[in-house]
């Protein structure tokens, strides 16, 4: 017997406390837990204290995981349920939940998923990632404001009142605009020419 069917016959035993375990799961460690039947349909659900993915979930119980998701992201559903089949964990997998009304925000969540045992259901443990989308965003935002902020100082260093195409105008404070002047300095006097400005619409972290 392999190590991995071990660990799935020891895991058996716990086959019937899936509901208790996904509680427990979602108290100490996520945002949302399923139990899944063998089918990946979902029997039971649970969610930490802020419970951000209840209203999301509300009449998911019944339904297959795969359909809880955005069309786009259901192959990586299948995978997660694949692995959990065949060697009972799947890793990480990030995914879309559809929006509960047209036109309605997109959830982005990270779905690990554990078998509990060879014929027993499965837990799936999910990750609320709007929080790291909304720290993404902010940080293009910043790079953008920075990419301008930099240009900005380049034509008032040359005298150009005029904005480089390529970029939105955008207003700077006057903090901004003093240490934008003296970094510009710095590199002049350092000899070392000043790096290119990005070209605008290339500004998402890649990854």
């Amino acid at each position: 017997m392999t190590s991995s069917k071990a660990e799935l016959t020891e895991l058996a035993v716990l086959a019937q406390y899936a509901p208790h375990l996904a509680r427990a799961f979602a108290s100490l460690a996520c945002d949302i837990a399923l139990v899944l039947d063998d089918q990946g349909v979902i029997t039971a659900i649970a969610y930490n204290d802020a419970r951000s993915l209840a209203d999301v979930s509300a009449g998911w119980v019944g339904r297959p995981m795969v359909d809880t998701v955005a069309v786009e992201t259901r192959h990586k559903i299948e995978s997660l349920l694949a692995d959990a089949a065949a060697s009972g964990v799947a890793r990480r997998r990030e995914v879309n939940l559809v929006p509960t009304s047209p036109g309605g925000e997109v959830i982005p969540v990270a779905y690990t998923a554990l078998r509990l045992g060879a014929a027993g259901p499965s837990l799936a443990v999910g990750h609320d990632l709007r929080a790291v989308s909304r720290m993404q965003q902010r940080f293009v935002r910043v790079q953008q404001e920075l990419e301008r902020g930099y240009i900005a100082a380049l034509a008032a260093g040359r005298g150009d009142p005029q904005p480089l195409p390529g970029l939105d105008e955008a207003p700077l404070d006057e903090a901004s605009r003093t240490a934008f002047a003296a970094w510009l300095l710095a590199e002049r006097q350092s000899g070392d020419p000043p790096p290119p400005p990005a070209e605008a619409g290339n500004n998402t972290p890649q990854g």
